[in-house]
C-alpha cells in the first residue's frame, strides 16, 4: 500500500514531526496551526538519500534548460505538480543532482522584498 508520508513544525520543541495517514502522531494542535502548515513527501530522495517535503529547499540542474536552480519546493495548482520557484517543474530536473540544502522553516524565510534569506534563529 502506498501510504503519503507528511511532516509539521513544532514550535515548542523546535523540531518536525513526522507522521503517516494511517499513523497520525502530531498533536492536534500542530495539525490545526495556520502559522506552519503540514507538509507532503514528494516520495522522491535527493542526492544523499534524504526525503524531499514540500517546503524543502532544494538546488540541482534543471533538464529543459541545462539551468543550475536553487529554491523552495512547493505545489503549483496551475502546474498541477511540484514545482521549485513556482516555475521549474520537479520531475524535469536530474535527481542525480538533486539536492535539499535546508527547508523554509528551520533555515532560509524571506524578506519583506521577496529575496530568500538565511534565518537567523
Amino acid at each position: 500500500m502506498n501510504n503519503k508520508k507528511f511532516r509539521v513544525w513544532d514550535s515548542v520543541q523546535k523540531k518536525f514531526e513526522y507522521f503517516e495517514l494511517n499513523n497520525i502522531t502530531a498533536p492536534d494542535r500542530l495539525l490545526s496551526q495556520h502559522s506552519y502548515p503540514v507538509q507532503q513527501s514528494l516520495g522522491i530522495l535527493d542526492k544523499n538519500m534524504k526525503e524531499v517535503f514540500e517546503g524543502d529547499v532544494i538546488k540541482g540542474i534543471y533538464n529543459l534548460e541545462g539551468l543550475y536552480i536553487k529554491g523552495e519546493v512547493k505545489y503549483s495548482y496551475d502546474w498541477c505538480s511540484y514545482v521549485v520557484d513556482w516555475y521549474h517543474e520537479i520531475s524535469n530536473m536530474e535527481f542525480d543532482s538533486l539536492e535539499i540544502v535546508g527547508n523554509m522553516i528551520e533555515d532560509y524565510m524571506y524578506d519583506e522584498k521577496g529575496e530568500l534569506i538565511k534565518n537567523e534563529h
